[in-house]
């Protein structure tokens, strides 16, 4: 594992983020993970430790636990307050470079007595490693930490470049953020810049589609069975690229996989140039005619919105999924079903305020025990509100406010104070009474 971790830091120099991860990665046929992974960067402030989240062991402590520590020969000390966060013994003055390794291991579960989405779960034809590696936690004048809940996206990270080494079992494919490339039988090499998290699926038996929309290459891959359900989501994938580049600009990454997975409690999840879909889906696409083309309209937005945008997805989650829904609806505008998107969001909403009347779309994830109106709150009424700004703004004004967010927090973390003051200052008519209606005083 080291002399692979030591090949794949070649090549690294010149890549675009101050935060890198050299990966060695292996998964046994019984779903064993084990794991190094070399973590450099420059410290902005001075650090006594770094502190790292390992956010599957938040389902289950047996799912990813740290083995090992060390910068060079040196081993490293460290403490874990709770399963998901373990801080590392490593003073590192301001401006000091700082390159820590660490040694993981897991137990990826099957996915019918897996928990959670099933990010980090295992089936017989695929296997979802979201999040399975230690992730270095935002530092924000302190280390940023947030509860690891059951309900909505708990991951709150930084851009990095990651090189990472893949071992797999015979007969599988490896699908991941990044570039893929095959080295042998079972091995893989994936390479990414500006990645806010790796994420991989190793796949067997799976057929795949390809379109090419905006000079991006969309990739569609699904079971046999699902061949008509895998052709209809690349289409609407490539439909929903154009309309985004056409009023956002270019997609953030020059490739794109959409692939269908068991999932529950959940109809999608997106990762950097990954869109994972419930395969369920797939099968009744037709019968579906909204809600199906929503999940990838959905997804594909955040690749502007949280990949490349990234947001407290825990203390601030309407800020990339507010503007994700309402950017979802760009898709259906351009092929004249807004009023049924509106329709849908003014549903969502009445539904999610009758369960929890005293949660608003700004909320933190926490105002939202067991999810409890959270969708219908702060997807579908966050987008209500862009779309009563856009109505008072104007499209020009409204679409020139969001280009500048996302020139202006592109590959950072942005807090939703930002987008309201952009909103403000490219808007010719007033806002407030729209900002204290929708979001409260």
């Amino acid at each position: 594992m080291r002399a692979l971790a030591l090949l794949l830091a070649v090549g690294l120099a010149g890549v675009g983020a101050p935060l890198r991860y050299e990966m060695a990665l292996s998964l046994s046929p019984d779903g064993l993970l084990q794991g190094e992974a070399t973590v450099s960067g420059t410290a902005p402030a001075d650090w006594t430790e770094l502190v790292f989240r390992l956010y599957p062991a938040a389902l289950d402590p047996s799912y990813l636990r740290l083995t090992g520590a060390r910068t060079g020969d040196q081993e490293l000390p460290w403490t874990s307050p709770d399963p998901t966060t373990v801080a590392v013994s490593h003073p590192v003055p301001a401006g000091g470079t700082f390159s820590v390794t660490l040694e993981f291991s897991g137990q990826v579960p099957s996915f019918a007595q897996g928990k959670g989405y099933g990010t980090f779960a295992r089936s017989a034809s695929a296997v979802v490693l979201a999040q399975a590696y230690p992730i270095l936690a935002p530092w924000n004048g302190s280390w940023t930490v947030r509860p690891a809940l059951p309900w909505g996206d708990s991951t709150v990270a930084e851009v990095a470049d990651y090189s990472v080494g893949l071992v797999v079992p015979p007969g599988w494919t490896v699908v991941a953020t990044g570039r893929e490339e095959e080295l042998a039988p079972r091995a893989y090499r994936v390479v990414g810049e500006n990645l806010r998290e790796f994420a991989w699926v190793v796949l067997r038996g799976y057929a795949v589609q390809t379109a090419s929309a905006c000079e991006v290459e969309v990739r569609s891959y699904f079971p046999p069975d699902r061949a008509s359900g895998g052709a209809a989501a690349l289409e609407v994938t490539r439909d929903a690229l154009r309309a985004y580049t056409e009023v956002l600009g270019p997609h953030p990454f020059p490739e794109l996989d959409l692939v269908a997975v068991p999932l529950r409690g959940a109809a999608g999840v997106e990762y950097p140039g990954l869109i994972l879909a419930g395969e369920g889906y797939y099968g009744r696409y037709s019968q579906d005619p909204l809600f199906f083309p929503m999940i990838f309209a959905h997804e594909l937005a955040h690749q502007w919105w949280y990949a490349e945008v990234g947001a407290d997805q825990v203390g601030e989650p309407w800020v990339d999924e507010a503007l994700t829904t309402y950017t979802s609806g760009l898709y259906f505008e351009r092929a004249g079903r807004l009023p049924e998107v509106l329709q849908y969001w003014e549903a969502g909403y009445a539904a999610g305020r009758s369960r929890n009347p005293e949660a608003r779309i700004t909320s933190p994830l926490s105002a939202f025990p067991g999810g409890a109106g959270y969708g219908g709150i702060v997807y579908s009424g966050g987008a209500l509100f862009l779309h009563a700004v856009r109505g008072r703004m104007g499209d020009e004004a409204f679409f020139r406010a969001l280009r500048r967010f996302r020139a202006e927090f592109r590959w950072r973390i942005a807090p939703g104070k930002a987008l309201l003051a952009l909103l403000r200052e490219e808007s010719p008519a007033a806002l407030e009474d729209l900002f204290e209606t929708w979001l409260g005083p």
